[in-house]
């Protein structure tokens, strides 16, 4: 009888070992599961549609539309500063008016001070108003919007990329699929960070 216990309890032993085993079989099955669709749902941040306000200050509408008037000043250094500030301050007309002087300007610096700007936003906005920098006359112009595109690391930057693919210059052509290809690098990497901070992190925690 004592050996027959003993043959039991052997036995349930065994059989709770082999569950237990199975039971951190499963519980690992799904947490990759779930890791799987962690991933699956990870979804590539958008840009911003317009730059986050940086001024509360509110300005009459008398000011504003100096500001705006100052855009076409003789001065360029009066142009910019009128505009970066119109930008800032998230003028309603700001778009229009930026769109304006990339179209219109004369100076290509001031043209250049305009593309940095935008690129200091990351957002739809200014994405869409470098693009039309891309169409200008001068090559170096069209070469830096390239190179500032190019920065912005989001999928939604690489359609506005395609007039540049299909620019006339060589070169143009050239930076703008070097652009492409270090928004896509980019990308991936910031899919592998957001892959290792997931492996990282416990899905369960014992308190």
């Amino acid at each position: 009888m004592k050996w027959f216990i003993m043959f039991l309890l052997f036995i349930g032993g065994i059989y709770y070992i082999f569950h237990q085993h199975r039971q951190e079989v499963k519980q690992r099955e799904q947490v990759v599961v779930s890791k799987k669709e962690q991933i699956i749902q990870m979804v590539e941040p958008a840009l911003p549609i317009i730059p986050e306000k940086i001024y509360t200050m509110r300005f009459s509408m008398q000011t504003l539309q100096t500001l705006r008037t100052l855009t076409e000043d003789s001065s360029d250094k009066v142009r910019f500063a009128a505009a970066e500030l119109l930008w800032q301050l998230q003028d309603a007309n700001s778009p229009a008016i930026i769109k304006n002087m990339l179209q219109n300007e004369t100076d290509p610096q001031v043209k250049k001070l305009i593309i940095d700007m935008l690129a200091k936003d990351k957002s739809k906005l200014s994405l869409a108003l470098l693009s039309e920098a891309l169409k200008d006359y001068d090559k170096d112009t069209r070469l830096h919007a390239v190179e500032v595109i190019g920065s912005f690391s989001n999928r939604e930057a690489i359609p506005a990329l395609t007039r540049a693919l299909q620019d006339y210059d060589e070169e143009v052509r050239l930076k703008a699929l070097q652009a492409v290809s270090r928004i896509r690098r980019d990308i991936e990497a910031n899919k592998e960070q957001q892959l290792r901070e997931l492996e990282g992190k416990p899905l369960f925690q014992v308190e």
